[in-house]
């Protein structure tokens, strides 16, 4: 209970209103009191002294001073208790009212002594009795003191007075307390009331109900406390929602990432992977988050270490091969406001695609090197020849310019083929197209190629499949697309073989399928047997006068028809080509 503010409030507001009270009831009654018995002792020793004037003169017998201060005595009423009057050592009078005054006679000597040796009144407070107050005057006549006047006040009527008015004080403090107490309670929830309010709604917003308002009820403090509650609700929402958004922004951009990500603390623990670093290495959530960089470091062999992100090492930079994969590592620091390296994140980068086309780039520059090396070679040591002095003879130049005229028709063919190979790639190439009649198409060309089948006593024939439906082309591309496919299938097919040309109707496309009983073509060599320059068997492909890119502009023609060539084969059992063409409309 004493840890509320609003009890805080209460016993404060209590215990400053009871010293308050105290102070001043001991204040007040010790002053009344003071005031009282000065007076009484003022009105005694004035009476005192009009008494000695009346007796100075009257100092002829004792019965007539006795019958004065009976007389006196006795209108005094019930407040002065004993009267002695003394003279020339003698009591020559008294009176007194209460018991043990003969006790008293000896310190009413002694003050009457100290009177007439001082020559004024004596004030003698009784120790016995503390509410008892004596008084001794001087009875001077001549400028001489010829006796004293004693007289003993009763001061219980001063006692019982301020014992009353310590309970009225006493009264008075018990009701300001409980009205204190009261108000207290009531002005203490006024104040408290708010704050608990706020505090709970706090708390709820703590949990994330952001619909906390508090209704504003007064200007003062507590009102704007209030108002600047309301006003910090709704920029934190508003600033969480924001940083919401930020939050799945990111989220959304690192999870779609095609790079992985991996992010490290200052402490070497990873708090962070998208969903590419675990495909990339092909494992699970629980294999590398939450775990010490340097113990996944290991077990993935990337060659960098929690030092080498924190120091900036030479190392941050790594290229790994990773289940068939290239990958290149990249460290980049994470800094503080002291700009130290308090963590790092890993981009993982797969240069696969990158890499490979890079060494087909490279292959591809060098096998034109080589394509047009080979025939420039043959003709310049062909014209070197002839320069120095075969031109004498007829037979030898014919043959020479046979050979020369060949090699001129090959780097022709060479270059023709990559110049529209270029056109293919940067889109440049000139389409004429038109609705066409597949079956008069690959008709025409096997008629056109037959002659090369039947020189090698080959047998090619051509099967129609139900009635094709049109298609949308340009005849002359297709057309090379179908004579490449079959001079291919008859340059490697052996002799007395057998090359089966059909088209037929499949689903919503014309499917055009050249098989053949040639050589073959190994398993390994077929993923890559359109890449430009790629030959399954180089030194007899050369020879038979292939440039290497038949096939891969074939691919390019039937693609920018938006259709789909692939091959099947089987080593030493033959090959088939299937190509498919979307079809337009039934002709």
């Amino acid at each position: 209970m004493l840890k509320s503010i609003q009890w805080k409030l209460v016993i404060i507001s209590f215990l400053l209103v009871w010293l308050a009270m105290a102070i001043v009831g001991v204040y007040i009654t010790g002053a009344i009191e003071k005031e009282q018995i000065d007076s009484l002792t003022e009105t005694i020793i004035a009476r005192g002294y009009y008494l000695a004037d009346n007796l100075k003169d009257k100092t002829v017998g004792a019965p007539n001073i006795q019958e004065i201060v009976s007389n006196w005595f006795v209108g005094q009423g019930k407040q002065v208790r004993a009267v002695y009057v003394y003279e020339n050592e003698d009591f020559i009078a008294s009176q007194n009212n209460y018991e043990g005054a003969k006790d008293s006679n000896l310190q009413c000597i002694w003050i009457v002594d100290r009177a007439i040796e001082l020559a004024k009144e004596v004030e003698y407070p009784d120790e016995n009795n503390k509410y008892l107050k004596s008084i001794a005057v001087p009875i001077i006549t001549s400028n001489d003191v010829i006796g004293a006047i004693y007289i003993s006040a009763d001061l219980s009527s001063v006692a019982e007075n301020v014992k009353s008015v310590r309970r009225i004080l006493t009264n008075a403090t018990i009701w300001a307390l409980c009205i204190t107490a009261l108000l207290g309670n009531l002005l203490s929830k006024t104040l408290t009331g708010p704050i608990k309010e706020v505090t709970s709604k706090a708390e709820r917003l703590a949990k994330g109900d952001f619909g906390q308002i508090i209704a504003v009820k007064s200007r003062d403090e507590v009102g704007q406390l209030a108002e600047m509650f309301n006003y910090l609700t709704v920029r934190l929402k508003s600033t969480l929602d924001e940083m919401s958004r930020e939050k799945n922004k990111v989220d959304t951009i690192l999870t779609n990432m095609t790079d992985g990500i991996i992010a490290v603390n200052g402490d070497g623990i990873v708090v962070h992977a998208n969903p590419a670093a675990y495909n990339i290495f092909n494992i699970k959530k629980e294999d590398l988050y939450s775990r010490d960089f340097d113990d996944v470091s290991k077990e993935l062999n990337l060659g960098i270490t929690f030092n080498d992100i924190l120091r900036d090492s030479e190392n941050n930079f790594n290229i790994l091969s990773i289940n068939n994969l290239i990958i290149k590592i990249n460290v980049v620091q994470i800094m503080n406001e002291y700009n130290e390296a308090e963590g790092g994140m890993l981009v993982l980068q797969d240069v696969t695609e990158q890499e490979k086309l890079d060494r087909m780039r490279k292959e591809f520059v060098a096998n034109v090197s080589h394509e047009l090396r080979t025939p420039l070679t043959t003709i310049k040591s062909y014209t070197e020849t002839l320069l120095d002095g075969a031109l004498d003879s007829r037979e030898y130049t014919v043959n020479f310019l046979k050979v020369i005229n060949s090699e001129s028709d090959r780097m022709t063919r060479l270059v023709k083929d990559l110049l529209q190979l270029s056109k293919l790639d940067y889109d440049k190439m000139e389409w004429n197209m038109r609705s066409l009649n597949v079956m008069n198409i690959v008709r025409d060309c096997v008629e056109k190629i037959e002659i090369s089948a039947r020189q090698k006593n080959q047998t090619l024939s051509f099967e129609v499949q139900g009635e094709l439906c049109g298609i949308k082309g340009d005849k002359d591309r297709i057309e090379q697309v179908i004579i490449n496919i079959i001079g291919n299938a008859i340059k490697y097919t052996p002799e007395n073989g057998s090359i089966q040309v059909t088209a037929g109707n499949r689903e919503d496309s014309v499917e055009i399928r050249i098989a053949d009983t040639g050589i073959g073509i190994p398993k390994e060599d077929l993923p890559r047997l359109f890449e430009r320059f790629y030959r399954v068997d180089k030194a007899r492909s050369r020879a038979m006068g292939g440039t290497g890119l038949g096939l891969s502009i074939a691919k390019n023609i039937v693609e920018a028809h938006k259709g789909s060539i692939r091959i099947e084969s089987e080593y030493g059992k033959g090959s088939e080509v299937i190509i498919n063409f979307p079809c337009e409309l039934e002709v």
